[in-house]
């Protein structure tokens, strides 16, 4: 779904990728507090929500993902119409969240997938919308 498109994540979950690098075949776009950040590839670094914006601006807004982590998500929620979700069956030991989006009225579940199971995994794929 993000291939070709515009990635936006924090530092934090750059480091969990493969090597900690960016995502092939995409625009990948860093937002981090920290000034001395060396990038890992083409990436490119933003250091608030606000420059992120502009940013993104040179986008159109239906290629842009919004990828993590939970602060991320917390930061960008108020900007997005749409939310693709996963959503697993299965309670995992965390230390971070998406906010529940089934709490909030403003959004509807407009698309709603077959459950799968992968392995002993089983999950939907959820579609948002305000």
């Amino acid at each position: 779904m993000t291939t070709g498109k515009v990635v936006v994540f924090g530092r934090k979950t750059l480091e969990t990728f493969p090597g900690g690098k960016p995502l092939k075949d995409r625009t990948n776009i860093v937002l981090t507090k920290s000034a001395s950040y060396e990038k890992k590839g083409d990436e490119i670094v933003v250091h608030s929500v606000e420059e992120c914006l502009e940013e993104l601006k040179k986008y159109p807004t239906e290629d842009v993902f919004i990828c993590g982590g939970s602060s991320i998500y917390e930061q960008f929620v108020p900007f997005c119409d749409i939310a693709y979700i996963t959503k697993l069956d299965r309670s995992f030991s965390k230390d971070a969240y998406l906010p529940n989006l089934d709490e909030n009225p403003e959004w509807k579940i407009t698309e709603e997938g077959d459950e799968q199971t992968y392995f002993d995994n089983t999950f939907a794929f959820i579609k948002y919308e305000r």
